[in-house]
């Protein structure tokens, strides 16, 4: 396990108070986990589509930059230091 620093972007920031945290995890995936178990329904009901697991339609998670669906996805293999963002849908005209 290594810990990378999740940052938190717009609604997601404001949903849980904080714009970064630093998480003990080795894929995006446990990453995600961690978050549930330390946030609680702040981020799961923000963040996470309830039937699939998987972020809600239209999220983006990236991993130094890079969007994890270029990825791995949620299986994404992280190394120490890494930075991961999570950022809501983005609307505007």
């Amino acid at each position: 396990m290594v810990t990378v620093t999740v940052k938190f972007f717009a609604t997601v920031r404001e949903a849980l108070g904080t714009r970064s945290v630093q998480v003990d995890a080795s894929t995006v995936r446990e990453v995600l986990d961690r978050l549930i178990e330390r946030f609680g329904k702040d981020f799961s009901e923000t963040v996470i589509d309830q039937e699939t697991g998987d972020l809600k339609r239209f999220f983006s998670c990236m991993v130094n930059g890079r969007r994890i669906e270029l990825l791995d996805r949620y299986d994404t293999k992280l190394k120490e230091g890494d930075s991961m963002a999570l950022f809501p849908p983005v609307g505007g005209g």
